[in-house]
């Protein structure tokens, strides 16, 4: 093999390599790109996709895994019951607040016990 036949092939590996790397950092920053849009859908769809409502617990129904919380201003609220271990310590006329997804389905439960005050001194 003389040096001009070896100087083609070496430039012509070099090439190769030249393309790989390229195609491989291209891939690499597509995969990227994916996973953070993948990361933000993610991170939208928790912060977005949940409704927070208070107020009193005012019909259950475990049977038909329903029930409706009335808000302080008096609008009734229905919801689905996904996970009933949720609703097993609540009763009616309970304060709650609610985490419900986009399809109105309870998916947090939070008990809004008022705390317990002393009663007010009697003047002297």
């Amino acid at each position: 093999m003389n040096t001009l036949e070896e100087g083609r092939r070496t430039q012509w590996v070099l090439r190769g390599m030249l393309w790989g790397g390229l195609a491989g950092a291209l891939l690499l920053g597509s995969l990227a790109e994916v996973q953070i849009h993948r990361l933000s859908a993610v991170h939208a769809e928790t912060a977005a996709d949940h409704d927070t409502v208070s107020g009193t617990l005012s019909m259950i129904d475990m049977a038909q895994q329903r029930g409706v919380v009335t808000t302080d201003l008096g609008k009734d609220v229905a919801f689905q019951i996904a996970k009933p271990e949720l609703f097993s310590n609540l009763s009616v006329g309970q304060r709650i607040t609610l985490k419900l997804d986009h399809q109105g389905r309870a998916v947090r439960v939070m008990d809004n016990a008022a705390p317990e005050l002393p009663p007010p001194s009697s003047p002297r």
